[in-house]
């Protein structure tokens, strides 16, 4: 166990050491609150406030629409982070660094072990920070939260960090270059805003594309933050078009006829971190040349 500390330890601090592999862990994140506040906030407040015949008013929804926006955000931060403090296991297979490793007593367990629960935690503390920082912008402009509602979706929001460290693990282990994980990282950092449905409302792509994403765990994950997040603001709005707003806006998610519920997507996220985490074990087992042929070719 004290190893395991010490290497997970180890790639915490060269995660943080790098400032600019941090800015960019949390490109995704950034990306989705900016080009929303910045340039779609006015728009799209305008087009749901017309599109609802009226019955809202700017001030309600450019508040409904900040703090969906944190949620969103904050979800995307879960996956992104995760996939940043990874880059020390492709950095360390690239450069053999691994030989330095397995000449010593650690255990190959303990190896594999200390990258994610290094992502976990800098997952963790990631994403609570733009969580923290988000609910504060909210506050701050007079956006209707409580408190319950607030702490249930951060609770939620650490569930999808350790579902999401395990996937973007599992991603992460059949890398062999820093090239290779810098092209995945651009890639999940421009559709992660798509998967999760920040960009684009439901009501705005066609039923068929909205069914598969909403299939996905990504938007899933989305809806089990929003929902308690965005509960104070829904409720501030006129009771005819609270539902038809939720639904729009993916606060209420419908897969297949379905209204998605809390368990199950829990139990989603849940599987998910044990799947794709014993599948990057053993993708990095495969990879992870023995201490014997190390020792030998030394």
């Amino acid at each position: 166990m004290t190893t395991l500390i010490t290497l997970t330890r180890r790639n915490i601090r060269l995660y943080f050491s790098d400032k600019a592999q941090v800015f960019f862990s949390l490109l995704g994140a950034l990306m989705a609150v900016f080009l929303v506040l910045l340039f779609l906030k006015s728009t799209v407040v305008d087009q749901m406030t017309a599109g609802l015949g009226g019955a809202v008013t700017t001030t309600e929804m450019s508040h409904l629409l900040d703090v969906w926006l944190i949620a969103s955000a904050s979800v995307i931060a879960s996956m992104t982070t995760a996939l940043g403090a990874m880059n020390q296991f492709v950095e360390d297979r690239e450069t053999a660094r691994w030989r330095d490793f397995l000449v010593t007593p650690l255990s190959r367990w303990a190896i594999q072990a200390g990258y994610l629960s290094a992502a976990v935690v800098v997952s963790v503390i990631m994403t609570t920070v733009v969580y923290g920082l988000g609910t504060a912008y909210c506050l701050s402009q007079g956006a209707p939260l409580s408190w319950t509602g607030v702490l249930t979706g951060w609770t939620r929001l650490l569930l999808c960090s350790l579902g999401f460290t395990a996937l973007m693990g599992f991603m992460t282990a059949f890398l062999r270059t820093r090239h290779a994980w810098t092209g995945v990282s651009i890639i999940v950092g421009i559709i992660s805003g798509f998967l999760n449905g920040t960009y684009v409302t439901s009501e705005a792509m066609p039923a068929g594309v909205a069914n598969v994403l909403a299939r996905l765990p990504f938007a899933q994950a989305s809806w089990f933050v929003r929902d308690p997040y965005t509960s104070q603001a829904i409720a501030a709005l006129p009771e005819a078009v609270q539902e038809p707003t939720a639904k729009m806006m993916w606060i209420h998610l419908v897969v297949d006829g379905t209204t998605a519920t809390a368990p199950v997507v829990a139990g989603g996220l849940v599987a998910m971190l044990l799947i794709f985490s014993l599948g990057a074990w053993a993708v990095m087992a495969r990879t992870l040349p023995s201490a014997r042929r190390v020792s030998l070719s030394r």
